[in-house]
């Protein structure tokens, strides 16, 4: 976020690629699929992005290598509230990717830099299973091994199913990429004897409808930082607003344990946490401060943390 808070909406396996040609902006967030896009007409006007004479965006910073855009919406003004994107230009993440392993052959992608698909195949693989009236409902990973100078497609799978049926749709899917070289754009590839995609392929269809997406198999990292958690949105903001309105009934107790609620039915609602903290250090109630400030704090969240430090060092 802008003061550097930690985005609570965002996966680590996010992914967005920007690609901005005169007064057209397209989004594409799924790297096996550049041309699965959405784009809009926009304005590059002073140091905004416009959309409909719109603001959306302010440019912070631009250089040959980098774009670094602050969402502009008129009605969010806090600094934690308000999203930072950095971008850095593709074509320098895949030339510091390709040139780490030096003089070898061989490269394993991973998900910021890898060969993309020339059309969506998956759609094409789930028609073939619904013709075919197959009950799906599985998960498999492998490896794919493309082969740019014997141009030649290897698809791999630790598929240990027993089903006859499950067995035939993985074949359907090996086949259907094994058969198709020129489906795959390798651009900034070309020099690899052989190029491994580690993938993901999550399979559901019955009754004549059902889905399918396979996507590169990142390398699980452990995350230390706090889970985000959402039970339930909607009674989250119903306990927000039961303790706004018991706050300016001045019942703070009341206040204080609705926003206990609203936060532990969604704990991205960081604004309860920090209405405990302005009522609690009103009342003097610094244990009660300093416990939603911890939440904060573990949250990543900048003014949490920077209030935690000087209200509850030592507690």
């Amino acid at each position: 976020m802008l003061d550097g808070s930690r985005d609570l909406f965002q996966k680590p396996s996010s992914f967005l690629i920007w690609k901005i040609n005169e007064n057209n902006l397209c989004e594409y967030v799924d790297p096996w699929y550049l041309e699965k896009k959405s784009c809009v007409n926009i304005k590059i006007e002073k140091n905004t992005i416009q959309i409909s004479d719109k603001p959306v965006y302010v440019i912070e910073k631009l250089t040959s290598d980098s774009l670094i855009v602050i969402e502009k919406k008129d009605d969010v003004t806090f600094p934690d509230k308000i999203k930072k994107r950095w971008f850095v230009r593709s074509s320098l993440i895949l030339k510091n990717t390709t040139d780490k392993v030096g003089g070898d052959s061989i490269i394993i992608t991973s998900r910021n830099a890898m060969p993309s698909l020339k059309r969506n195949i998956n759609f094409e693989i789930l028609q073939s299973y619904l013709e075919k009236k197959y009950t799906l409902d599985f998960e498999v990973d492998g490896n794919i091994r493309i082969f740019p100078v014997k141009r030649k497609v290897e698809v791999t799978t630790d598929n240990k199913s027993k089903s006859k049926t499950t067995q035939e749709a993985v074949d359907l899917f090996i086949t259907t990429l094994e058969k198709d070289y020129k489906v795959w754009d390798l651009t900034g590839f070309e020099k690899f004897e052989k190029i491994i995609m580690p993938y993901h392929l999550m399979v559901k269809a019955e009754n004549g409808s059902g889905s399918i997406s396979f996507f590169c198999k990142v390398p699980s990292e452990k995350d230390e930082r706090a889970v985000v958690r959402i039970k339930d949105k909607k009674v989250s903001i119903e306990n927000f607003n039961k303790g706004l309105k018991a706050t300016n009934g001045q019942k703070f107790d009341k206040a204080i344990e609705f926003f206990n609620e609203a936060h532990e039915y969604d704990n991205t609602n960081t604004d309860a946490l920090y209405n405990i903290v302005s009522i609690s250090i009103a009342q003097n109630k610094t244990d009660v401060a300093c416990t939603a400030l911890k939440k904060l704090k573990d949250l990543d969240q900048k003014e949490g943390i920077k209030l935690y430090n000087e209200k509850c060092s030592g507690k």
